[in-house]
């Protein structure tokens, strides 16, 4: 936390308006400064869910097809287990959304002098992604938002 508690709220808030609107900033600051981030939390986990389920669903579709051409079973899951791991277009840009949710939601809670121990946002970079992906990111937020994925680990989840 010491990137963001070191002065990085300004330039985080400067990248945040990079990708959306100072007005639509200001108004999400605002209103979750009162309530905490659990939102954010909940919607960045969603998208990054989604992304895993989205990967799942074309893995079984090429498996899927690989069985109506009559291949066998081995072929099929090398297919469906291949389609699975390889990127999709909208990974990257899922990804920076979910992770700019997360970045928003632990402004909202340093600037609201909210108890980080009961930030959402942060507690869930913790749980799912442990420390050094949380010091990652955080230090990603200093930077182009667009590349905050890269910074994560190279799951699919990233």
């Amino acid at each position: 936390m010491n990137v963001v508690e070191r002065g990085g709220t300004a330039v985080i808030a400067e990248r945040a308006v990079a990708y959306a609107s100072g007005h639509a900033w200001d108004r999400l600051v605002k209103r979750h400064s009162r309530r905490g981030c659990d939102d954010l939390a909940r919607l960045a986990r969603e998208i990054l869910q989604g992304k895993e389920q989205l990967h799942d669903v074309v893995g079984r579709a090429a498996g899927g097809l690989f069985g109506l051409l009559g291949r066998p079973k081995i072929e099929r899951v090398f297919a469906q287990e291949l389609a699975r791991r390889i990127p999709l277009p909208v990974d990257t840009q899922l990804s920076a959304a979910a992770r700019g949710l997360q970045i928003a939601g632990i402004y909202v809670c340093v600037v609201g002098n909210r108890s980080l121990s009961n930030c959402a946002c942060l507690r869930d970079v913790l749980v799912v992604d442990g420390q050094a992906s949380l010091q990652q990111l955080l230090e990603g937020a200093l930077e182009d938002w667009q590349w905050l994925p890269r910074r994560m680990s190279g799951s699919i989840t990233g």
